[in-house]
């Protein structure tokens, strides 16, 4: 199983496109910071597909019959400013290259970060203080697990090297992306590298909202065409910015309009223009007005023709039944003589008067003999017969078929009066009626419709006047010429309508031509438009290809791939094991009070359900400083090196920057129950007097040779100093960094002949100098709010310091003289040299006081 998320990420990305994969191998070379310069060669590759230069890491593969110790390294030249033919023999235990800033260190470390493979690639420059560069010239021999001895000559153009690169690193950049607040009270862990995941999804998503601008920006390019005259799947091709490649093909043949296209499309115009002058559809309106006044006329005709004739026949009738009706009604009376005396006995009123009579005597008792009017008695039977005849004459039915005759001579009288026989005509038909001449005949169509129309008028009034008298007579109503009349209306309706139809045709044909003429128009105005716009619409073509492009290019781009082996990762690495190893070592660094979890909780784009977090009640913020975050990394570092179960070198590089000398010691213990290899860069005096103070190991009194003290680690320590601008990095046992060490390898200059090492000498009597406060004035103690020892107090030395005013000022007199000149190291410019016997003089004085 992979034990880092770079491994993870670099067998990803072997089946990734270039782009991406370059993405992830500089991720992993960087550490999750890739220079903007990268970044944009990367995206102008994906984008323009620009040549793009891939290097595949090489990363350790990891197993336990692997180890290395390193034994040397010898820096021949090239490296910055550092001095040539420098050696650095490291102990099998602890090595420690200890200087002030500026002297040298990170160069040695940069050496080995690139051998090794370190956490983030480390640019080494040449020495910019000479006007020529030699090449990077590096010696390094290693020994394997097995006993064997390798060397490796390196020239800088390549990194993390074959078994090299089991060596693990820690500086500064371990921290990128190591934390993360999530809450107020708790710090997202993402150690293993799994911060790279998160790191990768965020530049992939800005690389797919860069194509996608990119891709509108070139969209804004697109000149503005004039669609007017387009077809509409072209116009909205274009409109939608979704134009086909049929589309496009479209486009291209219609890029020319000659001189006779034009002098067609002008001809079509006029064409056009005529035919819609013609106006058939006004004529198909009149022509159907007429037909529709003509059988408004013809069915007027015949619907009055046929009410008056059977208005004749039923008047005739009618008037028939009411005379029989009243020569029964006669014959009936005559039946009733004792009613022949009362007067107006064939009234209305009469008859009205004793039908009330009857009525009222219904409701009387039969039985009585009295008058149903006057409600006297009947005096004798000719009274009696009177009554009695008044009700078999109103049971008489005569008389009611005589009121029902009346009634029906009163309601068809009504009728007739509804009939409406004149008939008004237009102007325009009556022109046509009148210029229809009748065969064998002087009369016109008109004259013969005004005939029967009077007819029939004069027949209606002969009616009303027939009932009103209710007399009976023989007479005719003549309707002569009737069926010519139909016949010759029906012809002109026929022929109106044979018009109507050819109207209608003539008016599909012209639909049909002004159709086809549209068309052929359109299609020579499209063809216009295109050829007058051809340039800028090849430039829209040309923009629309590279905008489709990015278009397709930003759909490839997505982060699901990594987010989903981000989960895998973070599952696979984020184990129990690692959450015990990290508490134990913030115990050890003196956080027992952070609590460290492993929790499972909704994962975002490049994280996963497994998460590590470091929490407490407290504003994480607040708990944690700059210098308390390093030391949570480190603890973290120190895990993983224990979960790996290497005993590979681990080197690191000023790791307790920023850190309190109670941290900077507890450090110290954590390393030392290390077994691997510690090669350790360091500026911090505190910090290596951690390691000088350690009771159970010790530090080695040389460094060209092996040490014969048995007490634990061999801890072996090279100060690094700076003895000028070209000679930076000179290496020294750190055990000899005494006064009169420096005056004796200052005494050895000054003897030589001819003297050229002035600014040498002027550096060794500065350190002797220091040595000498350190010495002398301090008699060797340290404050001990910054003292990790043991014992920190030693009573009797403190009786001892010295703070004689002569003496600090000499001292200060002879460290300003020899610090002048470029850079504070060395003599003073060439107007102020120190000559030998000035420098005889300082040594002389410095070891008056050292005595």
């Amino acid at each position: 199983m992979n034990s880092n998320a770079k491994e993870y990420l670099k067998e990803f990305a072997t089946s990734q496109p270039d782009w991406l994969k370059a993405l992830i191998y500089d991720s992993i070379e960087s550490n999750g910071n890739i220079t903007n310069e990268r970044k944009n060669e990367i995206f102008s590759h994906l984008t323009n597909g620009t040549n793009l230069n891939i290097t595949e890491p090489n990363l350790s593969n990891e197993t336990t019959d692997s180890e290395i110790r390193l034994t040397k390294l010898i820096h021949k030249s090239g490296v910055n400013a550092l001095k040539e033919n420098q050696t650095i023999k490291f102990s099998n235990d602890v090595t420690i290259l200890y200087g002030m800033n500026g002297a040298g260190k990170s160069s040695y470390f940069k050496v080995l970060n690139e051998i090794v493979g370190g956490n983030q690639k480390k640019e080494i420059l040449p020495n910019i203080y000479t006007e020529t560069s030699k090449p990077i010239e590096i010696e390094l021999s290693f020994e394997s697990q097995n006993g064997q001895n390798q060397t490796i000559n390196w020239n800088g153009s390549n990194r993390s090297l074959n078994l090299l690169n089991k060596c693990k690193v820690f500086d500064t950049s371990y921290l990128e992306g190591l934390l993360a607040t999530r809450k107020a009270d708790s710090t997202l862990i993402q150690p293993l590298g799994l911060n790279l995941f998160t790191y990768l999804v965020g530049v992939i998503d800005d690389f797919k909202d860069k194509v996608n601008n990119k891709a509108d920006k070139k969209r804004l390019e697109k000149p503005t065409l004039e669609l007017k005259h387009l077809s509409d799947d072209i116009k909205t091709s274009f409109e939608s910015h979704q134009v086909s490649s049929s589309i496009k093909s479209q486009v291209e043949k219609l890029d020319t309009f000659s001189d006779e296209d034009s002098v067609k499309l002008k001809t079509k115009k006029g064409e056009l223009k005529n035919l819609k002058q013609i106006n058939i559809q006004d004529k198909i309106r009149l022509k159907k007005n007429d037909k529709d006044e003509l059988e408004s006329v013809k069915s007027h005709i015949d619907n009055a023709v046929k009410k008056i004739s059977g208005a004749l026949t039923r008047t005739q009738n009618s008037i028939k039944t009411y005379t029989e009706s009243k020569e029964a009604n006669k014959l009936a009376k005559k039946q009733f003589d004792i009613l022949s005396n009362i007067p107006a006995n064939n009234t209305e009123e009469w008859k009205e008067f004793i039908k009330a009579g009857e009525k009222y005597t219904s409701k009387l008792d039969s039985a009585e003999k009295v008058c149903a009017y006057c409600r006297q008695p009947l005096a004798d039977d000719n009274s009696i017969n009177l009554v009695q005849s008044y009700g078999n004459f109103l049971k008489d039915e005569s008389e009611q078929k005589l009121n029902g005759a009346i009634q029906n001579l009163e309601s068809l009288k009504q009728e007739l009066n509804g009939i409406s026989v004149k008939l008004k005509i237009k102007e325009n038909i009556e022109a046509i009626l009148k210029e229809t001449k009748i065969a064998d005949s002087d009369e016109t169509l008109n004259k013969l419709i005004g005939n029967i129309i009077s007819n029939l008028e004069k027949g209606k009034e002969e009616l009303i006047t027939a009932i009103d008298s209710k007399s009976s007579k023989d007479f005719e109503i003549e309707f002569k010429n009737k069926d010519i009349v139909n016949l010759k209306l029906s012809a002109i309706i026929d022929s109106l309508q044979a018009e109507i139809v050819k109207f209608e045709n003539d008016n599909k044909d012209k639909k049909t031509q002004i159709d086809k003429l549209e068309k052929e128009i359109k299609g020579f105005l499209e063809n216009e438009s295109i050829s007058q716009q051809k340039e800028n619409i090849e430039k829209w073509f040309s923009v629309d290809s590279v905008e489709k492009e990015l278009r397709q290019k930003s759909k490839k781009i997505n982060t699901k791939k990594v987010s989903d082996l981000s989960k895998t990762a973070h599952n696979d690495l984020l184990t129990e094991t690692l959450k015990t190893g990290f508490t134990d070592e913030l115990t050890g660094l003196g956080f027992n009070k952070l609590e460290v979890k492993l929790e499972n909780a909704r994962g975002q784009k490049g994280t996963s359900n497994t998460k590590l977090t470091l929490t407490k009640n407290k504003d994480i913020k607040a708990v944690l400083s700059e210098g308390e975050q390093k030391a949570v990394a480190l603890a973290l570092f120190v895990a993983e090196a224990k979960i790996q179960k290497s005993i590979n070198p681990i080197i690191l590089d000023d790791p307790v920057n920023s850190l309190d000398h109670k941290i900077a010691g507890n450090f110290t213990n954590r390393l030392l129950q290390l077994e691997n290899q510690i090669i350790l860069f360091n500026h911090n005096k505190l910090f290596l007097e951690a390691f000088e103070t350690s009771k159970e190991n010790h530090i080695c009194k040389t460094i060209d040779s092996a040490c014969n003290n048995s007490r634990g680690k061999h801890i072996r320590v090279y100060l690094v100093n700076n003895e000028g601008k070209n000679s930076k990095g000179v290496l020294t046992n750190y055990k000899l960094n005494k006064a009169s060490n420096h005056i004796r390898d200052a005494k050895r200059l000054l003897n030589g002949s001819p003297f050229e090492d002035g600014l040498k000498v002027a550096n060794l009597l500065r350190k002797a100098v220091e040595c000498t406060i350190d010495e002398k004035i301090f008699n060797n103690q340290v404050p001990t709010k910054n003292s990790t020892k043991n014992n920190r107090i030693n009573w009797d030395e403190l009786k001892k310091l010295n703070n004689d005013e002569l003496t600090i000022n000499s001292l200060k007199n002879i460290h300003s003289r020899v610090s002048g000149g470029e850079m504070h190291n060395g003599t003073e410019n060439e107007e102020n040299p120190i000559e030998i016997d000035e420098f005889n003089t300082m040594i002389s004085d410095i070891e008056q006081l050292l005595n």
